[in-house]
């Protein structure tokens, strides 16, 4: 170094690079070459701006050249530094160094204002991160000074623009800790005042949130406390779950000089478009995410859109029921780059089987104007780049939107359809024939036909060199295909085609051997055919031409049992072979070919073929055991050290008796969903095992029949030490008392689905603390626990819930036998409502009734994909009403 000094001083160049600037700085000090700084410096700037993403090399120089340049006095690249890892932050969260940034070098990249995350809780988790590293391992090099200073870099957190159910439960983490210890918690940074603001924003109403925030004082008011974090680097921004946000602070996020409005107390009582002259544009901006956010307005979202994200190519607001598709026709003159739109609804479980309800759908006309349509017909509306659509759950769609989506976008490869029940044969056959480069179509839950399959076989076909190889018939090049109900002959002649097929999905189709052995595709990752008639011989067949296959679910395929009894046809040379074979799908798991993430089964596994099996779960991720198949205590017991990676184990229709189950689970320390489904004899040990074992890493938790001498101490203990569940059901639990939905409310605030049915006299007191604690609740089923809900629930939870989308009640749990019609207000964020009368025969109560009037005054405006169900209720309801109102 000392060579190159001199080289240097004499007219030379310095061989510089990440490896040899900091001996290059040093030396420069010791010698005092003034140009040698300037000379690193020019390096630094052109070498951190030219790189686009951030190399590990220069990670891990990263904080040595920062330390060095802050000891030497060479502020200019210690801030280069800290500005290449702010803009860079995203990818270096998930380095292996990250935990061991110095403070101060974390704290000037937390400060930089060129600071580039995702979202708000991405940042605070990768704070977590550090922090809970360092307190950890005590490194002297990462220690600071005092617990305030971390206090202060966590106030940096624009806690108000984090999503409800994250704030819920770090109010809940933050309780415990501020419980044992006064003050400033070393362990646990976060403001508990500032949190609990943030939840009294979140679930506002939005016209007290303006009110709430301006309210703050000038301290705590920062001009970009409620701004997102935007910058000319930001390629994704993600508020998913943030219905805290409007478009008043959207547009205020846009603004070149927000601090100045928030000083001015104008920040959100400005009207939005009086500041869209100041508004800036992020051209990089590519990814937005809006989920579940019900408060924006379609009008001055499409607005903020095509103002700010000129090149977004993918746009996420599925579970928006104020957004309705028709917001695309605007986005094609705004945002003409998009490539992925995904405007989805959730299928509640409910509304996936209407068998054994009796269901009235809320239709509305389609909001696009006449003249709308007419620009649609003569190609004004165009969204060419469109290449994937996502509208399950979009129950409004009928044929005529469906083409129309064909006449906007004409370049899609996949759609997702599945739900929308609207859609005929016919619309659905159209619809196909004016695409031939489709990869991916879900049509599930709608009335695909013969129609249809014809379609998909003339439309989506491709004329290759392979195709010889295969078939004389050209080979379809759909990649995925999610099916509803078929016969066999057009299944047979569809699967004929899919040879290029990754995921297959014929659930609950009339699906048999003839027509699964027409399938000869080799690509398959997913496959997926539950309740079918195939057998195990001819499922082996297809397993043994995909090696490459992941998730595999053959529940409730009685035929698999015996692979002498398949039904196949003697004049076909394959099934003529494979039934003189008789290979079994258990066989061919077992020969290790396959390396499962996933596994369904049910019918035909016991001790011997799981045994057979081994081999192919190593890599499982998520394995379920449904009615028909049965594993004794012993090879339960072998489940840890088989599938050391399980992450989700669901058992049903199982006798778990013995000390098997609670070995597993205190073994298994990567689960994280556990449901036992009408499981007999299941040891309360359990509770225990989930506690001590794999309960801290749980996030899902069901016991559905199965825990009948469940107690409150139990429920008690659960929600003290599985602080992550955020779905939570039990049924047929009788000896519960009103204690433990206390308990649930206490421990688990933040929990996002709750189904307590048939559990004794839960919610014989009501159930008020439910309602102002768990306020992330998305879905809610209180039904058979006791009579006791007040006749305003319904009001109350979806005015106290801003976040509710489902609730399923027991008329006969009201008091005064009903509930009342809740306020309109009530029906905006509600999709499924369901009413039933208890059929249990433990319980003797008089026949319930809706009256007329009860369904007269629901505001169905509001109802935007929403379902009323009547399951077992006598309804009085006059002609006039049924008509008009449904």
């Amino acid at each position: 170094m000392f060579c190159g000094i001199l080289q240097f001083i004499h007219g030379g160049n310095f061989n510089m690079d990440i490896t040899n600037i900091t001996t290059t700085l040093q030396a420069a000090t010791f010698f005092g070459v003034d140009a040698a700084f300037a000379a690193c410096h020019k390096w630094a700037l052109s070498a951190m701006s030219s790189l686009e993403e951030a190399p590990i090399e220069v990670l891990n120089y990263l904080p040595m050249i920062y330390l060095t340049a802050k000891e030497i006095g060479v502020p200019s690249i210690a801030n280069l530094c800290a500005e290449f890892l702010a803009i860079h932050f995203v990818e270096a969260v998930s380095w292996d160094g990250f935990t061991g940034l110095p403070f101060s070098f974390l704290s000037a990249c937390i400060n930089n204002p060129l600071l580039t995350v995702e979202s708000e809780m991405q940042l605070c988790e990768a704070l977590f991160k550090w922090h809970n590293k360092n307190e950890e391992q005590q490194c002297s090099q990462t220690l600071v000074e005092s617990d305030l200073e971390v206090f202060n870099l966590f106030k940096k957190i624009r806690t108000h623009l984090l999503p409800l159910g994250f704030l819920l439960r770090q109010l809940n983490i933050s309780s415990n800790f501020l419980s044992n210890k006064g003050g400033i918690c070393a362990q646990y940074p976060l403001d508990h005042e500032v949190i609990s603001r943030a939840i009294e924003i979140a679930c506002s109403k939005s016209d007290k949130t303006k009110d709430i925030i301006l309210k703050m004082s000038p301290d705590e008011l920062v001009g970009e406390v409620i701004c997102l974090r935007l910058t000319k680097y930001s390629k994704v921004l993600d508020i998913c779950e943030c219905q805290q946000v409007t478009e008043s602070i959207l547009f205020l996020s846009a603004v070149h000089a927000p601090a100045s409005w928030a000083c001015q107390g104008t920040c959100l009582s400005t009207n939005p478009d009086q500041l869209s002259s100041d508004l800036q544009s992020f051209g990089t901006l590519q990814k937005m995410v809006l989920s579940g956010c019900w408060r924006l307005k379609e009008e001055k979202l499409v607005a903020w859109l095509g103002r700010i994200c000129p090149n977004l190519s993918t746009l996420k607001v599925d579970h928006c029921p104020q957004l309705q598709f028709s917001m695309l026709l605007a986005l094609s003159e705004t945002c003409r780059f998009i490539e992925t739109a995904d405007f989805s609804l959730e299928i509640d479980s409910l509304a996936e089987n209407m068998l054994s309800v009796i269901s009235y759908k809320i239709e509305y006309p389609w909001r696009g104007s006449c003249d709308a349509l007419k620009k649609i017909m003569r190609g004004h509306y165009s969204l060419s780049s469109l290449k994937r659509l996502f509208l399950q759950g979009r129950i409004e769609l009928t044929d005529k939107e469906l083409f129309f989506i064909s006449r906007c976008c004409p370049n899609l490869q996949a759609i997702d359809l599945s739900g929308c029940r609207r859609l005929t044969d016919t619309g659905i056959s159209i619809f196909i024939k004016a695409y031939s480069g489709m990869q991916s179509i879900s049509l599930a839950g709608t009335e695909l036909g013969p129609n249809s399959t014809a379609a998909i076989l003339s439309s989506f076909v491709i004329n290759d060199l392979d195709a010889t190889a295969i078939s004389n018939d050209n080979i379809c090049q759909l990649t995925k295909l999610d099916l509803a109900s078929l016969c066999r002959k057009d299944l047979a002649a569809l699967l004929s085609r899919l040879s290029r097929l990754t995921h297959l999905n014929l659930e609950n189709t009339n699906l048999d051997d003839a027509s699964l052995l027409m399938f000869r595709g080799t690509s398959l990752e997913q496959l997926n055919v539950r309740e079918t008639q195939v057998s195990g011989c001819a499922l082996a067949h297809v397993l043994a031409l995909n090696s490459g296959l992941r998730a595999l679910n053959i529940r409730g395929c009685k035929q698999i049992i015996d692979a002498h009894q398949a039904n196949l046809s003697e004049k076909d040379t394959i099934c003529t072979q494979l039934s003189s074979e008789a290979h079994s799908v258990f066989e061919e798991l077992g020969v290790g070919r396959l390396s499962l993430q996933e596994l369904k089964v049910g019918w035909g596994l016991s001790d011997l073929t799981f045994k057979t099996i081994w081999p192919c779960l190593p890599s499982l991720k998520a394995f379920t055991l449904g009615i028909g198949g049965r594993l004794s205590s012993s090879c339960m017991v072998q489940l840890s050290a088989l599938c050391p990676a399980l992450e989700e184990l669901s058992l049903a229709f199982q006798d778990l008796y013995g000390t098997a189950i609670p070995f597993v689970l205190k073994t298994l320390l990567s689960l994280r969903t556990l449901e036992f489904q009408c499981c007999m004899n299941v040891p309360p040990e359990c509770i225990n095992a989930i506690t001590t074992g794999c309960g801290s890493n749980l996030t899902s938790l069901m016991l559905e029949n199965s825990a009948p001498w469940l107690l409150d101490i139990d429920v008690c203990s659960l929600s003290r030490t599985c602080k992550n569940v955020i779905h939570f059901s039990l049924s047929g639990c009788r000896q519960l008392t009103a204690e433990s939905l206390k308990n649930i409310s206490r421990g688990w605030c933040s929990m996002i689905k709750l189904k307590v049915e048939d559990c004794g006299g839960v919610t014989s007191q009501g159930a008020t603390y439910l309602l102002n604690s768990c306020k992330a609740l998305q879905s809610l089923s209180l039904r058979h626990s006791g009579r006791g809900l007040p006749r305003a629930f319904i009001s109350d939870a979806a005015s106290l819930l801003p976040l509710l989308r489902s609730i399923s009640l027991d008329v006969c749990d009201a008091i005064n036998d009903g509930y009342d019609t809740p306020h309109e207000t009530a029906w905006q964020s509600l999709c499924m409502v369901k009413f039933a009368r208890c059929t249990l025969p433990r319980h003797s109560f008089k026949s319930s009734r809706l009256q007329s009037k009860d369904l007269e005054y629901m505001p169905f405006g509001y109802c935007h994909n929403s379902t009323i169900v009547l399951e077992r209720t006598k309804c009085s309801l006059h002609t006039t009403i049924v008509k008009e109102r449904l």
